[in-house]
């Protein structure tokens, strides 16, 4: 997977308590946005540092008339997942850019407690890793 910094939403972000955005939003153009037509844009959000001390964690994509995100509408989502389960390296959101967006696309993390640590990886890419794990059975 390649990334490229200027479609990059949070690198090692941390993401502490509250509703919060993403460090970066990606800007469309003036024009209505046609960012998911043509060849499939991915956008993908991994856990960097392993999340502590909160309860769960809700990851949005969103987007906005403002650059800040302000006033976003929730396109997709990732549901609300425990804490537990934000270990290091996760995928948290994997999915296809949509199309028709307004001028900003971001992200909004919505935290339940207060995470005393934890990061966010987040970039749209054309293709995402898609590694799988099998078992292996030994003895033979």
């Amino acid at each position: 997977m390649i990334t490229d910094r200027e479609a990059r939403f949070s690198l090692a972000q941390a993401v502490t308590t509250g509703t919060q955005y993403s460090t970066n939003s990606y800007d469309t153009g003036v024009k209505a946005s046609s960012i998911g037509d043509g060849e499939e844009l991915l956008l993908t959000v991994n856990v960097g540092t392993a999340f502590a001390g909160g309860t769960s964690l809700a990851v949005n994509l969103v987007d906005s008339a403002n650059a800040d995100l302000s006033s976003p509408t929730v396109l997709a989502g990732s549901g609300v997942i425990a804490e537990a389960s934000l270990t290091a390296g996760v995928r948290l959101l994997k999915m296809r850019v949509p199309s028709n967006t307004q001028r900003y696309v971001g992200l909004q993390f919505v935290t339940v407690g207060t995470h005393s640590a934890g990061t966010i990886n987040a970039n749209i890419v054309r293709d995402a890793d898609s590694n799988r794990t099998y078992a292996f059975e030994t003895g033979r």
